[in-house]
């Protein structure tokens, strides 16, 4: 439902000035102004901003030696984070990685993932981390978590908040396992690198 404040108003002065109708504009109000949208919400949440920006960068940072993937758009899966999802379509679907015209999915509840360069799992959806984990052992897919020990766990990347601030921490070790080569740029300007 998308009504502005100036438009409920409206509606409420130019109603008949009936005690009934009033009660009912009085009683309905809060309920109306509660469903009321705001659609920059996605805009405020700084997070998905930084988080995007990460996953763009890394992405021109890394090398997928898969010779599958070096063709077609580059996929970028999202499961969880509507906001994360929106800020990558918004600022980055547009642009490209090498020669390759990045394409964001969202990707529904679900542990079959389909091949993507890029996965991030949000924190909403890490009951079906296990199984993703499995499904994209063989693959080349740099997966990108946001909770603590994520990199224990097989993740390559990992969002973690550092004075109230979102950095990020690799393993080096877990993008060998999937045939991905990270450059030392990414490396060294990560809060944590295990390598």
């Amino acid at each position: 439902m998308h009504l502005s404040i100036k438009g409920l108003k409206s509606t409420l002065i130019n109603a008949p000035r009936t005690l009934a109708a009033r009660t009912v504009a009085v009683v309905m109000l809060p309920f109306l102004l509660m469903s009321i949208s705001d659609p920059r919400e996605a805009d405020k949440d700084t997070t998905a901003i930084v988080q995007a920006s990460y996953i763009y960068n890394i992405a021109k940072l890394v090398e997928w030696k898969d010779p599958s993937l070096k063709t077609g758009p580059f996929i970028i899966s999202v499961l969880g984070s509507s906001n994360l999802y929106q800020e990558l379509v918004k600022k980055y679907s547009a642009k490209s990685i090498g020669k390759q015209a990045i394409e964001v999915r969202k990707l529904a509840h679900s542990a079959e993932i389909d091949k993507c360069h890029i996965l991030f799992v949000g924190q909403s959806e890490l009951s079906l981390l296990p199984a993703i984990l499995k499904g994209i052992d063989k693959q080349s897919t740099l997966l990108i978590t946001e909770y603590p020990d994520a990199l224990e766990d097989g993740s390559i990347v990992n969002f973690v908040r550092v004075n109230n601030t979102v950095k990020y921490e690799i393993s080096v070790v877990n993008a060998r396992k999937h045939k991905l080569e990270v450059g030392s740029t990414l490396v060294q300007l990560a809060y944590k690198a295990e390598e």
